[in-house]
This record gives structure tokens, C-alpha cells and sequence, in this order.
């Protein structure tokens, strides 16, 4: 409906630095411009989750409401509207109003909880819902036209490590806080390799620092999350980790995590749990292992075994040059992208 000529594409997304705003539309736009789509964002100012303060959510709230049903009368201006999740966390709010066609984005398993049919019921109105993995998939394929479509990684910028590996081991893991309890549930098989391997440290990149029960303080180390480190803190790994507890909202998981650490040439390790197994299963990238003696082992024989650690970070970063990289994501979604305008 704008001016350009252009199909214009207006991406409705939860934050400016939210991860899947960052991932899963912001990394794309400059190949969607040049493909010759007219593509643009309104990031929420407000948020889509609650505060923590209970006493600050209705004002909260109702803040989010006046911006929410702004950013989708704008949007409406537009050929095409891309809805990243629902405006407003479990709930269906301005929704209705997005003129059609829009296509809703989903990298999470938000169909679960008591409130889950708020996305189901978004789901039923868009031309099409994009999925970041199968499980999705399946489960959005019950109300409309779905797609694949994975969380790319920017090769570009994360690359392979230049530098030889760390003299001294790292086991790393990068991740928010709220994911915390994973590493909680592999701490014993932590507890084990730090004292079988001495000299190895357990490293943690995130916004703020963990507090575990058994882990020896002198081997774990912590980092803040920045984006001008995000790839470079990567690079100081010997392996990165990946564990999830086999539920249906881990199911729900994109990998990005352990494609991140495949981008940068690391072997990993990783809960072989919904799109975790599908990764593995391209080809040795890493290990699987779910209990605590799979973990010990599997990251014992990547510490002690560089040439074997080389070659499957090698591998791991073939499989997503081929499959998850954002030059070959990012053309696919423009065209998902024509085919509903």
C-alpha cells in the first residue's frame, strides 16, 4: 500500500535487542531489501513479557495496549505484516485487527500453558506461520499453511577461530539465565570432569552469574553477555554445551545455541532432544548424551581427543554453511514471504 513500487513487508517484533527480533527478522533485512523487498520494523518499546513487579503490571499493561494497538493500525499501512509471536505474551490482544494477510513467526513452544490457545487462535487468522523447527511445525500445521524455517547464524560473523586451541580446556556454555536449570541438571557430570581433567575450567557467558551447589569455584569462571564479545567469548571455548531437560517445551527449542558454537568450528555436546537430534544427525558434529555418565564421557573424550574435537567442529561448521546459514536462510524467507502478499 506505501508508495515505492516495492512490496512492503513491516515486522512487528517483541524488542529492539530481543533475541528472536535480532535472529529471526533484524539479520535478514538487508538481504530481503536487496532482494527487492520494502522491509521495516516496529519493535515493541514496552516488551511482550510483564515486569517482574507484580504492582507495576497494570500500568504495564495498559501502556502496552496504547502501543500495541498503534504499531498495528502503522502496520496496516503495509502489504504484508510479519507478527513475531503475540503482541503481548499468552494473551490475543490487537491481533484481530492485523489486516490480512500477515504471516505469524514462532521459535518457541507458546502453544503450551493455560494460555496457550491464544496462539493457536492468531495461528488460524495468518496466511502463514513460519516455524523454527518441525516439532513446531507439526503442532501449527492443525490450523493453517505452515514453513520451516530455521534461526539462521550470520557466517559472516561467526566465524571460525583463527587462534590455535585454549592451552588450558574450556567447557563453555552461552545462554540467558532463565535456562540456568539445565546446567543445574548436568552439575554432577560437571563435578566429574573438572576433577578427571584438572586443568579444565567451566566457563559461563550470560546476564548474570550462576550459583551452583557442587562446582569448585576455581573452575568456573563467568562473563557477562555483550554483543561486542558474542562471537570472540566463543572462540575461547574448547566445546560448547547444549543441555535441555525431554520435555515438549524443549522440544519446542531452535538449537540456535549449539549452531552458534558449530558456526565458530566447536564440537559440542548436547541433549539429544528435538532439534538437537535433527542437528546431530547430519553428520559427527558433536555427542549426544543424556545421562551423567554420557556427559562425562562425551565431553572427556572431546578434551582429550584434539584432533577428533577439530575435525567435528569442522564438520559442524560445513553443516551450517550449508543449512542454517543466513545467506541461505534469508533468500528462502523472501520468497515464503511473496508467495502470501
Amino acid at each position: 500500500m506505501l508508495s515505492s513500487g516495492r512490496l512492503s513487508v513491516l515486522a512487528l517484533t517483541p524488542g529492539a535487542g530481543v533475541p528472536s527480533a535480532r535472529f529471526r527478522w533484524q539479520q535478514y533485512v538487508g538481504e530481503l531489501r536487496r532482494s527487492g523487498l520494502d522491509a521495516s520494523e516496529i519493535p515493541s518499546r514496552a516488551g511482550a513479557f510483564a515486569p517482574g513487579a507484580r504492582g507495576l503490571r497494570p500500568l504495564w499493561l495498559a501502556g502496552s495496549l496504547a502501543e500495541n494497538f498503534a504499531r498495528v493500525l502503522r502496520s496496516n499501512r503495509h502489504d504484508l505484516r510479519f507478527l513475531q509471536r503475540p503482541l503481548i505474551a499468552t494473551l490475543r490482544t490487537w491481533e484481530p485487527l492485523l489486516r490480512r494477510p500477515f504471516v505469524f513467526d514462532v521459535d518457541d513452544a507458546i502453544f503450551l500453558g493455560p494460555r496457550g490457545g491464544s496462539a493457536d487462535r492468531i495461528a488460524r487468522s495468518a496466511a502463514m506461520t513460519l516455524c523454527g523447527n518441525a516439532f513446531l511445525a507439526e503442532h501449527f500445521s492443525r490450523h493453517g499453511r505452515v514453513e520451516v524455517l530455521p534461526t539462521a547464524v550470520d557466517t559472516a560473523r561467526f566465524t571460525l577461530r583463527a587462534a590455535p586451541l585454549p592451552s588450558r580446556p574450556v567447557i563453555g556454555w552461552s545462554g540467558t539465565s532463565s535456562n540456568f536449570r539445565y546446567l543445574h541438571d548436568i552439575e554432577p557430570a560437571l563435578l566429574k570432569l573438572l576433577k578427571s581433567v584438572p586443568d579444565a575450567v567451566f566457563k559461563v557467558v550470560s546476564d548474570r552469574q550462576p550459583e551452583f551447589r557442587l562446582l569448585p569455584p576455581g573452575q568456573v569462571l563467568y562473563e557477562r553477555w555483550t554483543p561486542e564479545r558474542e562471537v570472540a567469548v566463543l572462540h575461547e571455548f574448547t566445546v560448547g554445551l547444549m543441555p535441555l531437560e525431554d520435555s515438549l517445551w524443549a522440544r519446542g527449542k531452535c538449537s540456535f545455541k549449539m549452531l552458534t558454537y558449530m558456526a565458530v568450528g566447536l564440537p559440542v555436546v548436547v541433549s539429544p532432544v528435538g532439534m538437537n537430534a535433527e542437528v546431530l544427525a547430519q553428520g559427527p558434529c558433536g555427542l549426544p548424551a543424556s545421562t551423567t555418565d554420557e556427559w562425562v564421557d562425551a565431553m572427556s573424550f572431546l578434551l582429550l581427543d584434539d584432533a577428533m574435537a577439530v575435525r567435528m567442529g569442522r564438520l559442524g561448521r560445513r553443516i551450517v554453511e550449508t543449512h542454517y546459514a543466513q545467506n541461505t536462510v534469508a533468500p528462502r524467507l523472501a520468497r515464503l514471504l511473496r508467495s502470501v502478499a
